[in-house]
């Protein structure tokens, strides 16, 4: 499924490089000249991931983004201005109140929209599978992927279609060579601890996964009983 993306900016050159970097990517981009128009596409069809000004004509990216996290909190908006500090008492409200949001200062180059781009829809697209009920899912997060950790994500890969049904897993793999605070900030390095509910097979592979020096994190995995837990590595 392809991420969607709503670019809120009143500037126009802004939306368009937004749109012309990640479009390049594969994200379907959406603009919205101000907040309002921000909010109304954002009631017609809910994005992945929302970039949001703060200064616009109308009413500001803050109040835009009180608006837009009471329609759904669970949106994801990362704001980028030149003006953080002149709006910062009133992200600091906002923050107090409880309203989540990303913050970063203009002007982003490719490689950050980008990486802001990915990171965020992957995480979004992987809530979104937790929200399937699949009873085991597994996700790992590293560096980067090379020959050798692709072999054993096979490996992993055909353990568990031969262990499982269709349906009953999902096995996930995010690059984080990016932006590896975002990782951080997931709670991904957690503890490891065993979890019985990933059979042997499964769990020397994972343990052959992290000797490799680009396995940064861990493997969690969910349970409908159990919730989120934390295996090895």
């Amino acid at each position: 499924m392809v991420s969607k993306i709503l670019v809120i900016d009143d500037d126009p050159a802004v939306r368009g490089a937004f749109r012309l970097i990640l479009e390049e990517d594969g994200f379907l981009v959406r603009e919205a000249e101000d907040g309002l128009k921000g909010i109304e596409m954002v009631n017609a069809d809910r994005p992945d991931l929302i970039f949001l000004d703060l200064r616009m004509p109308g009413i500001d990216g803050v109040e835009t983004l009180r608006r837009l996290k009471t329609i759904d909190e669970t949106l994801n908006i990362y704001i980028v201005t030149a003006f953080a500090s002149e709006f910062m008492d009133q992200l600091k409200s906002a923050h107090d109140e409880g309203f989540q949001f990303e913050l970063a200062s203009k002007p982003l180059s490719s490689a950050q929209i980008r990486d802001i781009a990915q990171v965020a829809c992957i995480i979004k697209a992987h809530e979104k599978r937790r929200e399937e009920q699949h009873k085991l899912v597994l996700t790992l997060y590293i560096v980067s992927l090379n020959s050798e950790t692709r072999q054993l994500v096979g490996q992993i890969t055909a353990v568990l279609n031969t262990l499982y049904e269709p349906g009953y897993w999902v096995f996930d793999v995010v690059e984080v060579l990016g932006m590896p605070e975002k990782a951080l900030e997931k709670d991904v390095f957690a503890t490891p601890m065993l979890v019985r509910d990933v059979p042997k097979p499964v769990l020397k592979l994972l343990g052959d996964l992290s000797r490799m020096s680009s396995v940064i994190a861990a493997i969690t995995t969910q349970s409908k009983d159990k919730g989120i837990q934390t295996v090895i590595i």
